[in-house]
């Protein structure tokens, strides 16, 4: 008898995938041709998307005549092919049609980014993009036909004419991006739809865990078909809303505002705005979870939130006054929504308590559905990269049109004072020069000065200006010089998390990640248009602490080598052994130096990261003395992060101009660290087989020497090198001049609580003490790092407002520390024991057992209120630190947190309420934080000053230079 067997269908016909990118295209026109843009459908102008869908064929070719047999070339020829051919499709349509290099650039990456997802098994992901750049152009597309109806100048009804080119600006940036949503979205339901059929199915990534299937249609992944789908009607059910209001709802026109002369614009009636693109993104991401819980068979769940958010959404256009209702006015509205709510929760367990309709069982944890899979596999990367998506969001979203519109000229503006404009001038010098500004003439004029600023930063901002400057002409710079600032504060998370995640698991990764993206001090100094260096160099400081901890991780207090001794050569040759021993510890040692170095080059004050550091180091050698533990291991890899920093500081430093190599706000504070750690790694190395009392007595006697004469050479006014020691360079010293400096007094106690989050600062200060409690119990060496630096970051912060934004990644990392600690005390395992001890068979066995869980555990309903407390506070704190406090729309934001709350939550009964039964009178939660843009009267002023003297070289006008 003839065996049988069964194949899954997950290898088609490979050129099938060619089908993709056409596809894309299609939905594109038929996308343009169902809105009715003004747009002709010509061959010109649908060439950029043309160019888009051949770059994907290209990238698919290399795999697809690979599978085929077609070649017999290796992958590395393949690739290289590719890249070549990318190459020269790029340079061709540059210089051979009018495409322009936007159109070039999109060849490239699509033809790259396609070949590298796909020859890696990433099919689904090469998909994505292909319909993420169609969207960019039908989002182009869609903004250039409404820049056609929007007007930039609003005509009242009364006359009066009010600028409106922000809120003109900000509604064709709604429509962009939510054009580019759908596409992106198509992409992964395409993808879904694909996986198998048009093109193989990925084993790795996060689209593995997909089930395989037979024939053409994987039923499996239904849930998420459904809810990819929601998330789509919702863009496109928010466009037609935006569609069919008014011109004023599209604009954001309200009315009300202070026109002059004792005049307001008049108020419009009948305002209710449009649904918007938030509302829609978060009902998708709604769904996906509503979905992955369906395909768990966590159906009562799933309704309730689904359900619960179908009613805020709904409250919401009605508090908006999209939809009207007398009913729902005054107390007893309060209680009509408390009684929606209540019996859509009465439906949602008579639904699931039925017994034929309801009564459905869970998933077990050994058969668990792709969605389960996906999370247990992706929980964290997934949630760090939200982290990353909404920390850049907040950084940019409030920033991005202001900055484009300056009140009163309409020319660009930056936030952060003068810093940002001073770096705006270093890096056009470059561009024009392709040279670092080093002397400026025109710095305390007449006479001169050097330009104070290292260099990384400027010329980051000014080789993304090149970068740019093909396809953005000379607005190029601005685009450079205002958004790489809220680029590395985002950035920063991922070290911040590959720090928690190293040294304390994932879920402190997560909860570090979502702390820094909101924490007010980050948020504040790394947001769009703030030109400084703050962002970039938190960003390398925090990755030098990273590797230093990796370094950490991977070294160890074993003696590698047999004897010591104070000979140089030996000490040498018991660094080499360390070298070659402990090769992933030295090598990121070095790395940490490099991030260092980095830093060092676009601040002066870097010298912060590698004293703390030195701080740990030192203590970390005194215990291991005490211990008869080896340091050796630790000596050379501290020496091999400061040699490698100093390399790399020393060609900016050292030059004859600069002359900062002994200079007290230069290399001078480095220096100094340097030479202690060598002192230490001398005497713990070459005497490290005597005894421990002997050798520490040498240092505290090589030292009591070293500091007497720095003071002796201060009160002969020989050096300085006293003050800037014990000083800090100064900030902790209080003089006139940094008298008048903001950021170099301490902020007060209030502003430094809220900035780094009260609680938050708090849990980390408290897990600081069990850090060091740790090093001494369990003799945890990386403890000891962590503790020094987060007092030591405290105590810096507590001198210094300037210091708030340094401490920032420590606070996230220890107060996700003490969250996640805190949390575990929840006891939340053991109300999940107890819950399944009750019964969970049944939705009726779930809801009774859960409530005598809870009810049990009460520690878990405390710790739960404090963590909604952090959550919240850290939120709205973090809310607004990223909006300027020039922005009108700030009172509309608060509003609407406000109105989260039910109504029945405030409702006074016999003089008591839940929560606060004040009505709402405007900034109950925003209004605290976030920087801003210089108002009319100054922008005007300085306006003013250029056109003076306007006869004359710009370096002789000094009061404008000043």
């Amino acid at each position: 008898m003839e065996e049988k067997t069964t194949t899954l269908r997950n290898s088609p016909a490979p050129m099938l995938g060619w089908l993709i990118a056409p596809l894309a295209v299609m939905l594109a026109i038929a996308a343009i041709m169902v809105a009715g843009f003004d747009f002709d459908l010509n061959l010109e102008n649908m060439t950029p998307m043309l160019l888009v869908a051949v770059a994907a064929i290209l990238g698919m070719t290399p795999r697809i005549v690979r599978d085929n047999g077609a070649v017999k070339l290796s992958s590395s020829a393949l690739s290289l092919a590719t890249l070549g051919a990318a190459m020269v499709g790029h340079q061709a349509i540059i210089h051979l049609t009018d495409q322009g290099a936007f159109t070039a650039l999109q060849f490239l990456v699509v033809a790259f980014g396609v070949f590298l997802f796909d020859s890696r098994g990433r099919h689904e992901f090469a998909t994505m993009l292909t319909f993420a750049v169609i969207g960019v152009n039908v989002g182009m597309v869609a903004a250039g036909s409404y820049n056609n109806d929007l007007v930039t100048v609003y005509t009242h009804t009364d006359g009066s004419l009010k600028d409106v080119l922000n809120l003109q600006r900000q509604a064709l940036g709604y429509v962009f991006f939510s054009y580019l949503t759908i596409f992106v979205l198509l992409g992964l339901l395409t993808a879904v739809l694909a996986r198998g059929t048009l093109n193989p199915a990925g084993e790795e990534g996060w689209f593995s865990k997909i089930a395989q299937h037979q024939g053409y249609y994987n039923k499996s992944t239904l849930p998420l078909q459904i809810a990819v789908a929601v998330w789509i009607l919702a863009h496109i059910g928010s466009l037609y809303h935006f569609d069919a209001v008014s011109l004023a709802d599209k604009l954001g026109v309200t009315g009300g505002e202070p026109l002059g002369n004792n005049r307001s614009y008049p108020v419009i009636e009948g305002y209710h705005g449009h649904f918007g693109f938030w509302g829609a993104f978060f009902t998708g991401m709604v769904a996906m979870v509503v979905a992955g819980m369906a395909a768990e068979k966590w159906y009562t769940r799933s309704m309730f939130i689904g359900s619960m958010w179908a009613l805020y959404l709904v409250s919401s256009w009605y508090e908006a006054g999209i939809w009207e209702s007398e009913q729902l006015e005054g107390t007893w509205g309060s209680l009509i929504w408390l009684g929606f709510t209540f019996f859509i929760c009465v439906g949602i367990y008579m639904i699931s308590t039925h017994e034929k309709y309801g009564g459905w069982a869970n998933l077990d944890d050994h058969e668990a559905s792709g969605a389960r899979k996906f999370w247990d596999a992706h929980w964290s990367s997934f949630m760090v990269g939200m982290a990353f998506f909404f920390g850049l969001v907040i950084r940019t979203q409030w920033y991005i049109v202001p900055s484009m519109n300056a009140f009163g000229t309409g020319d660009w503006d930056m936030t952060g004072g003068s810093d940002p404009w001073y770096m705006k001038r270093v890096v056009d010098y470059i561009l024009a020069n392709n040279a670092h500004l080093i002397f400026d003439a025109d710095r305390a004029y007449p006479l001169g000065g050097v330009n104070p600023r290292p260099p990384l930063f400027t010329w980051s901002i000014a080789l993304l200006a090149m970068i740019l400057e093909p396809m953005l002409g000379d607005d190029a710079v601005w685009y450079a010089i205002l958004g790489l600032p809220a680029i590395y504060g985002a950035l920063t998370i991922f070290p911040i998390a590959t720090i928690a995640r190293d040294n304390f698991g994932k879920s402190t990764a997560v909860v570090a990640a979502w702390l820094i993206a909101f924490m007010p001090a980050h948020v504040s100094h790394s947001t769009w248009a703030l030109a400084d260096h703050d962002a970039f160099v938190m960003l390398f400081i925090s990755m030098g602490f990273m590797f230093w901890f990796k370094a950490i991780k991977y070294s160890s207090n074993d003696r590698l080598t047999r004897n010591s001794s104070p000979r140089i050569s030996s000490i040498l040759q018991s660094f080499g052994v360390i070298a070659r021993e402990r090769r992933p510890a030295m090598a990121f040692a070095v790395l940490a130096g490099v991030s260092f170095g980095i830093a060092s080059l676009a601040w002066k004050g870097f010298v912060v990261g590698p004293s703390i550091l030195f701080l740990a180091y030192f203590a970390q050698v005194a215990l291991n003395m005490f211990r008869r533990k080896d340091s050796t291991s630790l000596n050379a890899l501290f020496l091999a992060m400061l040699v490698s920093n100093l390399l790399m500081a020393l060609p900016f430093y050292a030059h004859p101009q600069m002359n900062l190599v002994l200079d007290g706000t230069g290399l001078q504070p480095f220096l100094f660290v340097l030479g202690f750690t060598l002192a230490i790694a001398y005497v713990t190395t070459g005497f490290r087989d005597k005894p421990w009392l002997l050798v520490l007595g040498t240092l505290f006697v090589a030292a009591t020497v070293f500091f007497v004469i720095l003071f002796v050479l201060k009160q002969l006014e020989y050096s300085n090198a006293w003050d800037v020691l014990f000083t800090g360079s100064g900030y902790f010293t209080k003089t006139k001049i940094f008298g008048t400096v903001a950021e170099a007094n301490a902020p007060d106690r209030g502003q430094l609580f809220a900035q780094l989050g009260p609680i938050v600062l708090v849990l980390a200060l408290t897990m600081g003490f069990y850090a060091l409690w740790s090093t001494f119990r369990n003799k945890n060496q990386t403890h000891l790092f962590f503790g020094i630096w987060i007092f030591t970051a405290s105590y810096m912060s507590w001198t210094a407002a300037r210091f708030m934004f340094n401490a920032t990644p420590a606070v996230a990392v220890l107060g996700a520390w003490g969250i996640v600690a805190l949390w575990n005390k929840a006891n939340f395992h053991g109300l999940v024991k107890a819950w399944k001890k009750f019964g969970i068979r049944t939705p009726a066995d779930r809801i009774a057992g859960a409530r005598r869980a809870v009810w049990r555990t009460p520690s878990f309903s405390a710790i739960l209120l404090i963590m909604i407390l952090v959550g919240g506070q850290q939120f709205t704190y973090g809310l607004d630190a990223a909006i300027p406090g020039s922005d009108e729309g700030e009172d509309d934001i608060d509003e609407n947190i406000y109105n989260l709350i039910p109504d029945a939550l405030r409702w006074e009964l016999a003089g008591f309420s839940v929560l606060d039964s004040s009505a709402y009178s405007g900034n109950w939660y925003l209004g605290s934080f976030g920087s801003g843009f210089n108002d009319y009267g100054w922008n005007s002023a300085y306006d003013w000053m250029t056109q003076q003297d306007a006869q004359m070289p710009y370096s002789q006008k000094p009061a404008f230079v000043s």
